[in-house]
């Protein structure tokens, strides 16, 4: 079945990304690229254990359904649609229910209703959205509790392609909504550093603990003259690192580097204050993220000020950068040309890429943590227990969610359907395909390169799933802000953080004024309601 599920994804994505009139043997290369990955996905998948017969669909655990036409609308992900699309016949197969899969570009949040769909997979950020406006329904216990008899449904005890098995956070936090499960998870990424190893180990040093530590690196790696012989050749573009500071980014990463700053155990509440919705983003958890990130970027601000994640991961490939803050990725989307003026990456068959000619090491490693955290109550900073992580994760930068909306009047068949393409090695290998996903169940461990680019080697895609598996396990975890409104908030984020490291504003005056803007923001969207959602947000 994912034989001719790859050759089938394969040609209908090709088919739509060779649609445009080609532009000379670089888009023509770029397309085989395209259908090469596709495949290779697939079979990475296809050489995991299979799922169990005696329980090929999650949740059915009772007599059999009648048939029943469900619509799935898949938003802002083609890739993933396209291929879930394929999958029609086997669920046909196994359920004798049809499916129809639909796309959006969007979400219509101004319409009276839900979208016109049984289901929906959309973007995790959005989970806000949709419950606010009660949209979508929780996920029943036939999906949710799965534990083994005389187990308690963690580990390697929880069934393959059940929820125990998907990693703590990612179903206790994100699909989560209060105190109800609403979605359900098809992988969400956190940021990760990307090392060059091989200068590394020749400067001596090791991953960066925290983000002074990450400063000082940066420096090193970004003189050229401390790099001896694996230095760039002179005239070529280098930076010391790269964050993606681009629209829509720049706020985020702010985010993540303050989070360990701002996580407190006494602090329940570390962007608003609970009850009166006032930002506590001039405060100097975010101050301080602010200053250093400014330090560490320097005089390369325009580099970083244009880029996404996957424009950060081509250049670090391109061995334009010694560090980089981004997520592997084996999605289409990512497989295009470098920019213009940079070099080539390795051919993709590579284990190893090549930037200027010489062989790039990769190592990854979690973002800096701290060692000191600042607590609200007391004002002042403190350092963590011995105990503690130093480290708190940024959740929900990207990722998918699948839901099902209150228009569905078999809601127990969608959930099943969901479950199903969340669980089974083929719908898992769609959900590879997207830009915006990362591996996240215990069974995805066993084949890690499904979800890299085709640069990295086995033992480092394994090392970096374990490496996702400790970090979406941790205790504590903070948002990208998840209330509806997101983009607004974001938006003014970003512009505080250009202007600060463009030299317009100090840190502490750019981050007052996002404090007025999110204040108006909060007023117009209503306080009562971001209130409430602010509070669902956090498990309240």
């Amino acid at each position: 079945m994912l034989e001719s599920f790859s050759k089938s994804c394969a040609s209908r994505v090709g088919h739509e990304t060779a649609s445009p009139k080609p532009q000379g043997g670089r888009r023509r290369a770029g397309s085989v690229l395209r259908l090469g990955m596709l495949a290779w996905v697939a079979v990475c998948f296809a050489s995991g254990c299979p799922r169990p017969a005696g329980d090929p669909i999650p949740g059915d655990k009772g007599p059999p359904q009648p048939s029943v036409h469900l619509r799935l609308l898949v938003v802002d992900d083609p890739a993933m649609a396209v291929a879930i699309d394929q999958l029609k016949g086997e669920w046909n197969a196994q359920t004798g229910s049809t499916l129809e899969v639909v796309q959006a570009t969007k979400l219509d949040l101004a319409s009276a209703g839900p979208p016109e769909a049984d289901a929906v997979i959309v973007a995790s950020s959005q989970l806000a959205e949709l419950a606010i406006r009660s949209w979508i329904v929780p996920v029943p216990p036939t999906i949710t509790d799965d534990r083994p008899q005389g187990g308690v449904g963690t580990g390697a005890a929880a069934r393959e392609g059940g929820w125990a098995e998907i990693f703590p956070l990612v179903r206790a936090r994100e699909a989560a909504w209060g105190n109800a499960t609403l979605a359900i998870p098809f992988g969400s990424p956190v940021l990760t550093l990307y090392c060059r190893a091989d200068l590394l180990e020749k400067l001596g040093a090791k991953p960066p603990r925290n983000w002074a530590e990450y400063q000082k690196l940066a420096r090193l790696l970004e003189d050229r003259g401390k790099l001896g012989e694996l230095a760039p050749p002179a005239g070529a573009s280098w930076l010391g690192t790269m964050e993606p500071l681009g629209p829509g980014w720049a706020g985020t990463m702010l985010l993540a580097r303050a989070a360990p700053y701002a996580t407190h155990r006494a602090n329940y509440s570390a962007v608003f204050q609970l009850e009166t919705m006032e930002p506590l983003i001039d405060g100097p958890p975010f101050v301080r993220a602010l200053e250093e990130q400014v330090e560490a970027l320097g005089k390369s601000a325009a580099e970083h000020l244009r880029a996404d994640p996957a424009d950060v991961r081509r250049a670090f490939w391109a061995g334009r950068c010694g560090m980089a803050i981004t997520w592997p990725s084996s999605a289409v989307r990512d497989v295009r040309p470098a920019p213009s003026g940079t070099t080539k990456a390795s051919k993709a068959v590579s284990k190893e890429a090549k930037g200027e000619g010489r062989e790039i090491r990769l190592s990854v490693a979690e973002l800096p943590g701290s060692t000191e955290v600042y607590n609200i109550a007391s004002q002042s900073w403190e350092p963590r227990r011995p105990e503690e992580d130093a480290r708190v994760p940024l959740l929900g930068v990207a990722g998918r969610l699948g839901v099902v909306t209150t228009r569905c009047p078999s809601t127990d068949t969608a959930f099943r359907l969901l479950a199903w393409l969340s669980g089974q090695a083929s719908g898992r290998a769609a959900a590879a395909l997207s830009p915006a996903t990362t591996l996240f169940r215990q069974s995805d461990l066993r084949f890690p390169q499904a979800w890299t680019e085709p640069e990295f080697p086995a033992a480092l895609a394994a090392q970096y799933a374990l490496l996702t598996q400790q970090t979406l396990s941790r205790e504590q975890a903070m948002f990208a802000l998840r209330l509806p409104g997101r983009g607004e908030y974001l938006a003014a984020l970003d512009e505080a953080v250009h202007q600060a490291i463009r030299g317009q504003q100090k840190p502490l005056d750019a981050l007052r004024q996002v404090k007025i803007r999110w204040q108006e923001i909060t007023s117009r969207l209503g306080l009562d309601r971001q209130r409430e959602a602010y509070r669902r947000s956090l498990g309240l």
